[in-house]
C-alpha cells in the first residue's frame, strides 16, 4: 500500500465525520488518527502543535512542503480546491460553496453547540435552550427554503457545502439528533436532500466510524 497521502486526525463528532466524508467521496488516500476527545487528548501538547486552539479535526497533507490544517471549514475549502469533483464547477458555484460552507461555520455550527451545551448543564437553563432551540430551527428554515429550490446547497451536484450541514443536521452525534429537534416531520427539502446524501457510500462510512 502507498504511504497515505494524508493524516486526519479527528473524533466521532459532526466536525469530524465532515473530513471524513470529503476523503472518501474522492477515494483519497488517508490515514485516521483518533483523538479521543472524552479523555482530553485534543489538549496534549503534540496535538495542539497541529490545532493551536485544541480542537478536531486536523489535516496533515504529505505534499513538498507538508500542509497542516486545522478548522473544519479550512480543511473542505482545501480538500474542495485540490479535488474538483466536490467544488463548484465554475466562479459562480465556487462562491456558493464559499458562502454555504461558511454560513455553517458561522451559524448552524455554533447555534446547533449552544442549544446542545445548555442542555447538558444543571441547572437546565430551560429560557437558554429555547432561545438557541429557535436559532436553530431559523437556520433549518434558510436550509429548507433554499433546498426547496435547488438539489443541493452550492450546485445542482453534491459539493463540500453539503457536507459541512450535512454531519450537524443528520449525524447521530448531531445535538440535532441527541435532543430530539424534529426537522424531518416539518422539512421536506431537508430530509429529500439528507436521504440523498445518506446513499453515498461515503456518507456511510463518516457517519459509521
Amino acid at each position: 500500500m502507498n504511504k497515505p497521502e494524508f493524516t486526519l486526525y479527528g473524533w466521532n463528532t459532526p466536525n469530524g465525520q465532515k473530513i471524513i466524508l470529503a476523503l472518501e467521496e474522492v477515494a483519497a488516500n488517508y490515514q485516521y488518527q483518533p483523538i479521543d476527545i472524552s479523555q482530553g487528548e485534543q489538549h496534549t501538547a503534540a496535538f495542539k502543535r497541529l490545532s493551536p486552539d485544541g480542537k478536531i479535526p486536523a489535516l496533515i497533507h504529505s505534499a513538498e512542503p507538508e500542509i497542516t490544517l486545522f478548522e473544519s471549514g479550512a480543511i473542505l475549502l482545501y480538500l474542495a480546491h485540490l479535488y474538483p469533483a466536490i467544488h463548484g464547477s465554475n466562479t459562480l458555484e465556487r462562491v456558493q460553496v464559499m458562502s454555504w460552507t461558511f454560513w455553517q461555520i458561522g451559524q448552524l455550527g455554533p447555534l446547533a453547540g449552544q442549544f446542545g451545551r445548555f442542555h447538558a448543564i444543571t441547572p437546565i437553563n430551560t429560557p437558554a435552550i429555547h432561545h438557541f432551540e429557535q436559532l436553530v430551527w431559523r437556520c433549518l428554515d434558510v436550509l429548507e427554503n433554499r433546498l426547496s429550490e435547488s438539489t443541493f446547497l452550492a450546485a445542482e451536484h453534491f459539493t463540500v457545502a453539503d457536507i459541512t450541514s450535512f454531519t450537524w443536521v443528520t449525524s447521530n452525534q448531531s445535538y440535532l439528533q441527541k435532543y430530539n429537534i424534529a426537522w424531518r416531520e416539518k422539512c421536506p427539502s431537508i430530509v429529500r436532500w439528507s436521504d440523498t446524501i445518506l446513499e453515498k457510500p461515503s456518507a456511510r462510512k463518516a457517519l459509521g466510524l
